[in-house]
């Protein structure tokens, strides 16, 4: 392990934080193979206090990967405390359906997996299902056992609950409704090869999910067609995107080309934020932030 390998690309924090406010914080983790993000939610004032943003080398294999968190979280001052006042965590994984919950049995959970994709969950992982309120329907997804089995020993004695990655994003979507002013609203979250569509009409979820892509044509294609199928006018929808993308790049140049109401999306109002959150981005990290509002 390079020390390079346990620098954060990005770090926010207070400077006064201090272990003895560990238990009135809310640790929110969002995880995928190649990337660890965490912040720190103080619950009474929802006020996000701590974010860090580490990305590793995509030639780690699984074994080196865990290796590599494992490190992170016991050299971190605060992330190995066993004091946290709730842990959260929301994993990036491929396989994961919504069952509306009329429709939800819990021992089926597996088969409505298998029926999403098309390929039975795998040994390696194992399936967890999250009630989501918000739409009265079960997010049904993979986890990884090293993940979860390193997460549950390394906190035994505190709630951790899991979560697909997709979960923040409609909680977000939705609750943006207001915010923007938007019926419809087209929310994109990008990463490197994968985005994740959510479409929301009258605080309702319309759609939501999650693609591959390789060139900037075809993710406006998917969307564009995405938009068609469901019967909506890419000019009469509101377009927020977050996640790793910038204003100068091709993506956004392209997507700006048939996208007419397209901006970046801001962080989670019901949360507070430090200053030195003025130093990032808004729409980066809004997955991770609306993890906290999963409660």
């Amino acid at each position: 392990m390079t020390e390079n390998q346990m620098t954060p690309t990005v770090k926010v924090s207070q400077d006064s934080f201090d272990s003895r406010r560990i238990a009135h914080c809310t640790l929110c983790i969002e995880i995928d193979d190649s990337r660890f993000r965490f912040c720190f939610v103080e619950e009474e004032i929802k006020q996000c206090v701590w974010l860090e943003d580490y990305a590793f080398d995509t030639f780690l294999n699984a074994r080196e990967y865990l290796e590599t968190l494992k490190s992170l979280v016991s050299e971190h001052p605060f992330l190995s405390s066993d004091q946290w006042k709730d842990i959260r965590v929301s994993v990036n994984t491929h396989e994961f359906t919504l069952i509306p919950v009329p429709l939800f049995r819990k021992e089926y959970a597996a088969d409505y997996l298998q029926l999403a994709t098309g390929w039975p969950v795998q040994p390696e992982s194992r399936v967890h299902y999250q009630l989501l309120p918000a739409i009265q329907a079960n997010s049904v997804f993979s986890v990884p056992n090293a993940w979860s089995d390193w997460l549950m020993n390394q906190y035994p004695l505190q709630n951790i609950e899991f979560f697909h990655l997709t979960s923040p994003l409609i909680v977000g979507a939705l609750v943006s409704h207001t915010e923007y002013g938007a019926d419809r609203l087209l929310t994109i979250h990008l990463e490197q090869n994968y985005f994740t569509m959510v479409v929301t009409v009258q605080q309702q979820l319309l759609f939501c999910n999650r693609f591959p892509y390789q060139t900037s044509s075809e993710l406006t294609y998917l969307i564009l067609f995405s938009l068609n199928q469901l019967q909506v006018s890419s000019d009469d929808i509101k377009v927020k995107l977050y996640g790793e993308i910038t204003q100068y790049s091709e993506l956004y140049t392209e997507l700006a080309k048939f996208l007419p109401e397209l901006s970046f999306g801001k962080n989670p109002t019901p949360l507070h934020y430090i200053e030195n959150f003025e130093d990032i981005p808004e729409h980066r990290y809004f997955g991770l932030l609306n993890t906290f509002l999963l409660a």
